[in-house]
This record gives structure tokens, C-alpha cells and sequence, in this order.
């Protein structure tokens, strides 16, 4: 399925020596120009986990794989998730018994746009029949939910996105 047109994915090689986190910020900035971003654990104060965004009406999401940084932005919304996950990743199912690399994306994408990441259990996301012009749909136990696109990345990469259900 197409993303809807107020969302747009970009993702970009991180060279070596290049920290990822600037080449993300990089092409955050190509994607909502003027706006600044910033990030603040509220566990331990470090400067990582769900970014906000400052001077654009929008919401954006990061991830990195196998040497990717990639990026959502979405006008006009107040979250939205995204996970990039390697096609031969191993080891997800210790974590979240009979996952591979897209229903990994999927639920990493659903917990980034909730807002709390891993500190919900990946196991209480639950999907359900997809709406009109999207992939999937899912909910954290009876939370609002959520609507996802699978979303063409690079080769032996599966990228997923998320965005509140509307309407």
C-alpha cells in the first residue's frame, strides 16, 4: 500500500566514521526544513528515546540497520512510529515468541508511536484487519489504534510505519 501523502520515509547509507544520529537529524531536517529536534529519556535523562519536534506541525520517528539511518516525518499528527529491521536478524523470538523481521518492524513501529517504546511488553501489541489503503492494523491491549504500511527500504531491510487510526 502508499503511504498516506502527509508522510514521508527517507533512509540514507551512514559512512564510516559518521555517527548515525547526525545523519538522521540530517535528513530530518531535509524533510520538515527550520525545524529542530530533540530528545529526552524520561528514565534516565539521556538524550535518546521519542524525538520532538520544534517549529513544524509534525511528528517524526528514526531507526538504523545494517549501516541505514531512516526517518518518518508526518504533518499534522502528534506521533507516529517507525522500525527498521534486518531480513536476517536472530535471536527476536527470545524476545517475542514466533517473530521474524517484519512482524518485529511491525511491533517496534506500533510501540515507537505509542510513545513508550520497549518499556511495553512487544507482546501485549495485538493486530487486527487493515483499513482502507493500509497494510495492518494493531492496539496495544484495548488502546486507541494504530495503522501501518509495510514500506519498501533497501535491499535485506523491512521498514514499517505507523500512525493513529483516523476517524
Amino acid at each position: 500500500m502508499t503511504l498516506p501523502a502527509e508522510v514521508e520515509v527517507r533512509w540514507r547509507r551512514v559512512p564510516e566514521g559518521t555517527a548515525r544520529r547526525a545523519v538522521s537529524r540530517a535528513l530530518l531536517a531535509e524533510l520538515l526544513p527550520g525545524a529542530s529536534f530533540a530528545a529526552r529519556c524520561a528514565r534516565c535523562g539521556g538524550d535518546h528515546g521519542r524525538l520532538r519536534v520544534s517549529g513544524a506541525d509534525a511528528a517524526v520517528s528514526v531507526s538504523y540497520a545494517e549501516g541505514w539511518a531512516f526517518t518518518v516525518a508526518a504533518s499534522g499528527t502528534l506521533c507516529v512510529g517507525l522500525d527498521a529491521v534486518p531480513v536476517a536478524v536472530t535471536g527476536l523470538e527470545r524476545v517475542l515468541p514466533g517473530a521474524d523481521a517484519r512482524s518485529w518492524a511491525r511491533v517496534e513501529a506500533v510501540l515507537k508511536a505509542d510513545g513508550r517504546g520497549l518499556t511495553v511488553d512487544p507482546a501485549r501489541v495485538r493486530f487486527a484487519a487493515a483499513p482502507a489503503g493500509a497494510d495492518w492494523s494493531a492496539r496495544i491491549g484495548d488502546g486507541p489504534a494504530l495503522t501501518g504500511w509495510d514500506v519498501t527500504g533497501p535491499p535485506g531491510v523491512v521498514v514499517a510505519v505507523a500512525l493513529p487510526t483516523r476517524g
